[in-house]
This record gives structure tokens, sequence and C-alpha cells, in this order.
């Protein structure tokens, strides 16, 4: 048998961690932070000494998952956001594809509601620099693209009030995955309701 070349045996490890990142996504949705490791084991479909190979405990896990669910976000947000057209209608758009992102990647969606938790439960030294990147990399474009729309007061509070609403309402579609969401549908009734402004009204978008 051929011996497995360097790019080969890379490609086999950088997917064996998609396997196991995605399987600790579901397995969070369903247990918390009492998530062991044997149950992200048992749902990838591989060996606690496979798991434990590249973990060696569930903070490690759960760190890398949510730095890549972070990565995945930001390239969503960037591709979303930098677009043509007045600031709430890319706004609306990007949110939309936001939600699309969380019920694909769901770790995606753990990751905004740990940080709106403030990564409660999780050892309080272990998510700083990431906490701060969200908010510079994340959060403030939201804030960027409500102040930019104009005659919106506190674009701050308001970004708070979209994201957060956000996250509580496709909770109830990320947990139930039996539950069907209309995206459209359901951005726009947020966003008429923490932005201000209806979906119908066009002429602000």
């Amino acid at each position: 048998m051929t011996p497995r070349t360097k790019e080969q045996n890379d490609e086999i490890r950088a997917a064996r961690i998609r396997q196991i990142l995605a399987a600790a996504a579901d397995v969070y949705l369903a247990k918390g932070v009492m998530l062991e490791i044997r149950d992200v084991a048992a749902r990838a479909g591989l060996g606690y000494g496979t798991v434990y190979h590249y973990y060696r405990n569930k903070h490690e896990l759960l760190h890398d998952m949510l730095w890549h669910a972070f990565e995945q976000a930001r390239a969503a947000t960037d591709a979303a956001f930098d677009q043509d057209g007045a600031p709430l209608g890319r706004l609306r758009r990007g949110l939309k594809h936001l939600l699309r992102l969380w019920l694909d990647q769901p770790s995606v969606y753990i990751l905004y509601k740990m940080v709106a938790e403030n990564f409660h439960h999780m050892p309080s030294d272990r998510f700083p620099g990431l906490y701060d990147r969200f908010r510079q990399e994340l959060y403030q474009p939201v804030a960027a693209l409500l102040r930019e729309g104009g005659g919106l007061p506190y674009p701050e509070k308001r970004a708070n009030m979209v994201i957060g609403s956000l996250i509580g309402c496709a909770g109830l579609y990320i947990h139930h995955r039996h539950m069907e969401i209309d995206i459209d549908e359901a951005v726009d009734v947020w966003f008429a309701g923490t932005v201000g402004i209806d979906h119908e009204d066009r002429k602000e978008i």
C-alpha cells in the first residue's frame, strides 16, 4: 500500500476535526456544558480515544468549536454586509443570511448565544479574546449599519435588541429541528420590532 502524503494526512485530519466539531455542536444543543467527550465521540461515530487524540477535555473542544464558528460567522458577515445598497437593506439581508447559517451550522448559533450569556458556566479566563473580537468584527458591523441608516437613536442598544431577539427566536427552531421557519418572514418581523421600521416600508431600504 502506498503511504499517504502529508497533504492527504492533513485533509484527513481537517475532515476528522470538522466531524468532531459538528458532533460537539449537536451534543451541546442537547446537553449544554454537561457535554462530555464520550458524548461527542458517540455522536460522531468515533471511538473515545480518537476524539481524545484531538481534544484532551471538553473545554479545549468547545474553545476550538467556538473559534471555528467565529471564522464562519465573520466570513458570512463580511459577505452579507459588504454589498451595495442602503445600510438597512444590507442589514436585513445580512440577518437573513446569518439565520440561514445558524440553521445550517449550529455552532455559529451557539457562539452568538454564549456571547450573549457572557460565556456563563465557562472558565472565566478562556474567552476574553474571542469576546473582544466578536464585539469588534460581528457586533459592531450591525451597530454601524444601524447608525448609517440614519434617524435611529441608540444604534448599539438596537444592535443588542436585534441580535438578542434573533438568538431567542431562532433557538426555538434550532432546538426543535422538526419545526420549519420562514426565514424571510421571521427576519422581517424581528427587524420591524427591534429596528422600528416596518418590513413593508421600502423607502428606508
